[in-house]
Parts: structure tokens; C-alpha cells; sequence
């Protein structure tokens, strides 16, 4: 293989981390896309009585966090036994050097902003009377937001090489 062959495959092939990432970013897509899809059919059906909103928003963002939190496990656990087998090389996903701390605390500052800005607008709507429900669905849009940010500006900043 020649020098312009090597580099051109250094600078193509995707690391374990830009991997993670993209993995991550495609469950959170599907879980997201699955939880929309039950709220809004739920919405149609006018199960949105005024008396349990509340009840129905609280469950839903804890189901919401633990079915995350359990699938975003899983995928990484698939992750890493799916690059040990194509790679044929163990890569230690623990291993995180100055330059992974600095590009993940960049990403979720980020990620941060972006949610504090959907929370402020939530709780203007709230202000200006808008229903409960209005509230739940900017905040629950922006949390998704700025999950999806987090890992686009993350992937940018390791193909970026920082």
C-alpha cells in the first residue's frame, strides 16, 4: 500500500469514539423517534385530560431517562464486541486522553446551552399561559435537541481533529 493509499484511509476510517458516538446518536434517534410517535398518538386519542397532564409528564420523562440510559448501555456493550470481531483489534474503550475529556466537556457544554435555552422558553410559555402540555412538549423537544447537538458537534470536533 502506498503512502497517499495509508493516509487516505487514516483520514477516512472513523475512530472508536467517533463510532460510540454515531451509535449513540442513532439509538437516541430511534428511541426518540418511538417515544414521538407514542406521545402524539396519545395526543390524538385525547388522552391529555387537564387533571392527570402532570401524572402522564412525570412518568413519561422517568420511563423516558431509564429507557435511555439502558439502551445507550447496550448499544456500547454491541459496540465493543462488534469492533473486537470486524477490527480483530481490542481497543480499550475506557482509554480517554486529554484531547477525549476536552472534546466531551465541549460537546456538552453545548448540549447544556441548547437545553437551558428550551427550559427558559418552556417556562416563558408557561408564563404567558400557554396549557402544561405546551410546556412538556418544548422541553421534551429541547432535551432531544440538545442530546442530537451534543453529538453532532462532537463528531464535528473529532473529524475536525479538535
Amino acid at each position: 500500500m502506498s503512502y497517499q493509499e495509508e493516509k487516505f484511509q487514516r483520514e477516512t476510517s472513523l475512530s472508536y469514539r467517533e463510532k460510540s458516538v454515531i451509535a449513540a446518536m442513532i439509538t437516541s434517534f430511534v428511541i426518540y423517534g418511538i417515544f414521538s410517535v407514542a406521545v402524539y398518538q396519545r395526543y390524538q386519542a385525547g388522552s391529555f385530560d387537564t387533571s392527570e397532564v402532570l401524572l402522564f409528564w412525570g412518568r413519561a420523562i422517568l420511563i423516558l431517562a431509564g429507557v435511555i440510559i439502558v439502551f445507550q448501555i447496550l448499544t456500547q456493550i454491541a459496540l465493543a464486541i462488534i469492533n473486537t470481531i470486524v477490527t480483530r483489534e481490542e481497543e480499550d474503550p475506557s482509554f480517554e486522553d486529554e484531547r477525549d475529556k476536552l472534546i466531551e466537556l465541549r460537546g456538552r457544554r453545548v448540549s447544556a446551552n441548547v437545553f437551558a435555552i428550551g427550559f427558559l422558553l418552556a417556562m416563558a410559555l408557561l408564563a404567558f399561559g400557554q396549557p402544561p402540555t405546551v410546556m412538556f412538549v418544548t422541553l421534551m423537544a429541547f432535551m432531544i435537541g440538545s442530546d442530537i447537538v451534543e453529538s453532532l458537534y462532537t463528531l464535528y470536533l473529532y473529524r475536525r481533529g479538535f
